[in-house]
Parts: C-alpha cells; structure tokens; sequence
C-alpha cells in the first residue's frame, strides 16, 4: 500500500509499484507538512457504508485487503486502478499488498483524519504514530549515510605524504600543467598548487582554469612579498592597524574641538555686529574724537607689563566686559564692531579680544 493524497485524489506516490506498505520519508514529509485538518467530511455521499459497499462493485484486485476491511477504515473505491480514498480526510491510498491492514495504514498516513484516529482508538493511534515516527527516522538516515558514502567515493585516498607526492607527479604530466609550464608558471608553483588542492580538498581541480587562477594567485604572492617576512599582508591584522588609526585621528578631533570649545567657554564673549544690530544705537560724532583721543594717550609701555589673572566673572552682571568682568560692555571696536569692553577698560587694549583686528577707535554703546 502506498499513500495517495488529500481532496483532490493527488496520487503522491504514483510511480511507486508492487506490495509495498511503507512511503518514501521525503513523501511522508511532503503528505504531513500539507495536511488539513477536517472539521466535516470530504465526500459526505459515501458517510453511509452502504454507499461505499457499492462503489467496491468494479474491484478486482485480488491480493489486497478485504472489502469488508476497506469499507470499515472509511474507504471507498475511486474506479482507478486499486486507489482507494477516505470519505472523510479525502486522503487517497494505492498498491496494496494482501497483508495490510487499511485502518493501519490510514491512520499512518493520515493522522490528521479524525474518522481514522477515533476508529483505532487513542493507545492504538499514539502506537502507529510512534511506530511512523520511527520508521521515518531511519529512512532519513539511511538516506544521508547513502549521501555520505558517494560523496566518500569522490574523494581521493591519501593516507600519507608518499601517496600525495605520487598523485601530484602524475598531474605535473597532465597536458594543462604543460600549457601553463609554456605561459611562463614556474614548476614549483604549479606543483604547490597541486599539492594544496589534494592534500586540502581531496580531489582535483575542478576545471582547468581554477587550477590556472590557484597558478597565478600563487604566483603573484611570491613575486610580492620577494622573501621579506616584513611584505606578508594578513588582511585581519592590517584592517585591525587601519581602525586603530582611524580611531586615534577621530579622538586627536575631538580633543581639539574640547579645548576650543573650553577656551570660547572660559572667555564669555558675546559677539554682536553693531552694523546689523537694532538694539544699540551709535553715539553722536562729537563723542568719536573724544575716545580716539583717550585711545591715543594710551602708554605704551603698559604692553610690556606683565599680565595679572583676571578677575572671577561676577554672574549678577548679564553682558560683562571681556576684560574686568566687572563692568557691563559699553565699547564697540572700530572697525570690527565687537561689543568687548566697558568704559575703564578701553585704554588697556589695542586689538579685539574676539578677531584680533587692529582698533582704529571705539564706539559708546548705550544698551
């Protein structure tokens, strides 16, 4: 007996022959990976068993399960050949041999079939299952030790060096190893070659131009590194040196925007445009002379000093001078227009704090 399908009669083991109850496991896996589970029957003409009693009429397959045995596991007969299906799962069975048992089988190859699993009852149904299970298993692994053994047979038998210098001889006079002998490769690599794909691979190449690639990689490597240990590349090492790199130019970055940042920090400078400023208005022109006149008498010498530490910013005054922090800004330079220090201050500067531009004189601002 053999298993069929579900619905539609979808005959799933239709080139299989002869009296055999057993189902291929790739077969198995594709019946119960597409089962559905009925909730009603499937063909709800043949619920009756006398209806399916009458579809046997044409049977005549003698060395098969009784009628009797088919009718009570829920089959009924198709008219093709010697398939049988369920009225209830839909799920269709051929090739029956005259020792299955069609409950059995049914409830094996359709465990989803409800009719199936409470016509044997549970133990019986958790015994079949089981027995499924297990006979699946060893298909399976029948299969993949047959797997294994071809592939074993493709492989070479190379138990020791003797063996690997003798296969990689008889290769060396192989017409390819010849035609790369005439495009300038050195014998020792083509042998090299040879010799890692046999000893690695356990097998030859397998065309003429992987063997020709092995031949030119080979070759372009010894000619690189020329005998220098120092010339031998391990890209694992040499992408760890490029991010160590990497790594210390990003925090060279960022220790230099740091300082620059606290330097423009620590000085509290406000900057401000007079030009494009509506907040502040410019003094009269007679107050200019004046403070170009304050600016000139300023003495030199006072360069020369040596500076004092500034004072602590007082945080009472909301705009102070760059200077003293003591006094709120009321100089503009000119011509920059840096709103920098207060009054008192402006003798002691001759260039901006902010852009280092000469002062040619300074504005009174009046905020």
């Amino acid at each position: 007996m053999n298993g069929i399908g579900t619905s539609s009669v979808v005959i799933v083991n239709d080139n299989v022959a002869g009296n055999n109850s057993t189902i291929e496991a790739g077969t198995m896996d594709l019946v119960h990976s597409n089962e559905i589970v009925p909730t009603v029957a499937c063909h709800p003409d043949y619920s009756e068993v006398p209806k399916r009693y009458a579809s046997f009429t044409n049977w005549s397959s003698e060395a098969s399960p009784t009628i009797d045995e088919f009718v009570r596991a829920g089959f009924f007969y198709t008219g093709s050949k010697n398939i049988v299906t369920c009225f209830y799962c839909g799920g269709s069975l051929q090739n029956w041999g005259v020792n299955d048992n069609p409950m059995v089988e049914h409830t094996r190859c359709f465990s989803n079939c409800g009719y199936a699993k409470k016509l044997c009852g549970d133990e019986l149904y958790r015994t079949i299952q089981e027995s499924n299970r297990t006979l699946q298993e060893l298909k399976r692994e029948a299969a993949k030790n047959a797997s294994n053994l071809r592939e074993n047979s493709l492989t070479l038998q190379i138990p020791d060096e003797a063996t690997l210098s003798r296969l990689v001889a008889a290769r060396l006079d192989l017409p390819v190893s010849q035609r790369l002998l005439d495009q300038n490769f050195k014998l020792s690599v083509i042998k090299r070659c040879w010799e890692d794909q046999l000893r690695l691979k356990r097998n030859d190449f397998v065309s003429d131009s992987d063997l020709f690639v092995a031949c030119l990689i080979l070759q372009n490597q010894i000619e690189y590194i020329n005998g220098k240990k120092e010339n031998i590349k391990i890209p694992s090492i040499e992408i760890r040196k490029i991010h160590e790199i990497q790594q210390q130019q990003r925090s060279g970055n960022s220790d230099t925007s740091s300082s620059a940042a606290a330097s423009s920090n620590s000085s509290d400078v406000e900057m401000v445009d007079i030009s494009s400023s509506s907040t502040f208005r410019k003094t009269t022109e007679a107050s200019v002379p004046k403070i170009i006149q304050e600016a000139d008498s300023i003495n030199t010498s006072s360069t020369n000093q040596v500076p004092q530490p500034k004072p602590p910013l007082d945080p009472t005054i909301p705009n102070a001078c760059i200077v003293c922090h003591r006094e709120e800004k009321r100089l503009a330079c000119i011509p920059c227009g840096h709103l920098v220090t207060c009054t008192s201050c402006g003798n002691s500067i001759r260039s901006c704090p902010i852009c280092r531009r000469e002062i040619e004189a300074f504005v009174r601002i009046y905020i």
